[in-house]
Parts: structure tokens; C-alpha cells; sequence
């Protein structure tokens, strides 16, 4: 076995797959042939600049975007092609956090979670209570899960911008996802506030074995949570390896402004 073999992580099986993947917005190339996969069950971090396609590549697991070249796998469903209904199905799969928590400000902390709920209800809902019983009551298991339950009826926006992202992860959670995204989940928080997100994310994952794929700016974050770096720089793979054992010096190459490519790198 070559020393790249020995340090890359080569997952199987997989249950989210990148294959050539190429992203375009107009002369820009946001991801340049990826590919890449993600196995069951375990915490995958990507690191890189501003730019460099973190955010982009969440986006193509849940269908937000779709490639311009390659095929993008998601639990089995080809999100390159596939159509609208089977999305609707895979997206209950698959919970995503955003780095400015989009919840309903002038609603209540239980309304905001219980629209998780949304993708598997028919008709629209105007108000708490026009919700079923089922779903309040999982609302407010899920709260009292993130330490909130007590903040159930407060207004989302009077709420520290650390509990909105607890009640994000909240809203995220009543899904039953088997894939959990989160999109610089902790960029717009203090330092206490980032480590509580963080541990309560590690722990939910270990509980639920839910495939967790995190993208963030804090090196030293990423390595004290994650079982998995993924390095981007330009829209490229730059570096894939276990986060066992790395440091900061590691991971330097990610951020260089002509990255050198680690994983052949190991192998020389």
C-alpha cells in the first residue's frame, strides 16, 4: 500500500458521491472536476478560502444547485438528474444549516421548528396551531434536545444569535435526516457560542450516526470535530485525509494561492 493510500479516505460505501463534477456560474468555476465521497455515519469538515467552493458543493448534495458536467449522487437518488418529486423525497432526508440561521423572526422558537416538518405535510400552514399535535410535540422534544424548551413561545428574533442556531438545529433535526449539512454554522457566532454549536453537533451526530458535512473558516475547529478534512482551494480537491493526528502545518496548503494538491504529494 502507497502512503497516499494509507492517508486518503476512500469511503465505501458511500452514501453521497461526487463523480467529475464542474460547476459554472457564468466564467466562473466554482467546483472544477471533483470527485469525492462521503460514508455513513461520520463528521466531514471542508476547509478553504472564501471562494473555494465549500458552499457550492453543500448546495449540489441537496439539489440547490446541479452540476454543469459530472453526476452528483445523494442516497442513492442522481440529484444531476433527477426531477422534482424524487428532490422533494430526498430532501427529507437531508437537513441543512445555515451560517445566518433563516428562521421566521417574528414568529415563535416552536413555529420555526415545526416548519421543518414542512416537506412532509400537504397544504400550507398559517400559524402555530395549525399545525398537527404530532408535529408540536416533536418540536418541543427537539427543543428540550437543544436546551430550549423553555424558549418555546418567545419571538425567534429576541432570541442570541447562539440559541437562533440552536433552534436551527432543532428545525433541522425534526426532519429525521439521515444527512445533515451545515454552512459555516458557526462563522457569525462569539467564540462560547461556536463551541456550544459544536459540541451539541458532535454529540447529535454520534446519537443519531447521521453523515455530517460541515464546511468552516476556524482550522482549529475543524480538527478538534471533525473525523474528516476536506480541503478546497479554486474549486478543486486539495487535500482528503483523516483528521486524526493533523495539525495546523497540515492543512496550510489549502489556503495557498497555488495550492500544492496533498494527496499526490503523499504519494511521492
Amino acid at each position: 500500500m502507497t502512503v497516499a493510500a494509507a492517508n486518503q479516505t476512500i469511503p465505501e460505501p458511500a452514501d453521497i458521491r461526487f463523480e467529475g463534477v464542474t460547476k459554472s456560474f457564468g466564467s466562473v468555476t466554482a467546483l472544477d472536476d471533483v470527485s469525492v465521497s462521503f460514508a455513513p455515519n461520520k463528521i466531514n469538515v471542508l476547509l478553504g478560502l472564501s471562494g473555494s467552493g465549500k458552499s457550492t458543493m453543500l448546495r449540489h448534495i441537496n439539489g440547490l444547485h446541479k452540476p454543469t458536467q459530472g453526476d452528483v449522487w445523494t442516497l442513492g437518488t442522481p440529484v444531476h438528474s433527477a426531477g422534482q418529486s424524487a428532490m422533494r423525497r430526498l430532501r427529507n432526508n437531508v437537513g441543512m444549516i445555515f451560517q445566518q440561521f433563516h428562521l421566521v423572526e417574528s414568529s415563535s422558537v416552536l413555529e420555526n421548528v415545526c416548519t421543518g416538518q414542512l416537506g412532509s405535510l400537504r397544504g400550507p400552514r398559517f400559524g402555530l396551531w395549525s399545525y398537527p399535535r404530532a408535529v408540536r410535540e416533536a418540536a418541543m422534544d427537539q427543543l428540550a434536545r437543544v436546551g430550549l424548551a423553555d424558549k418555546a413561545f418567545q419571538r425567534a428574533g429576541s432570541l442570541s444569535g447562539g440559541q437562533q442556531q440552536r433552534v436551527a438545529i432543532a428545525r433541522a433535526l425534526i426532519q429525521r435526516p439521515t444527512v445533515l449539512l451545515a454552512d459555516e454554522p458557526v462563522a457569525s457566532l462569539d467564540p462560547v457560542s461556536s463551541a456550544g454549536v459544536i459540541e451539541l453537533l458532535t454529540q447529535i451526530s454520534r446519537e443519531e450516526n447521521l453523515t455530517v458535512i460541515c464546511s468552516l473558516h476556524q482550522v482549529q475547529i475543524a480538527l478538534s470535530f471533525a473525523d474528516r478534512i476536506v480541503g478546497l482551494n479554486a474549486g478543486r480537491v486539495v487535500l482528503d485525509r483523516s483528521a486524526a493526528g493533523m495539525t495546523h502545518d497540515d492543512v496550510d496548503g489549502i489556503y495557498a494561492a497555488e495550492p500544492v494538491d496533498q494527496r499526490l504529494a503523499m504519494a511521492v
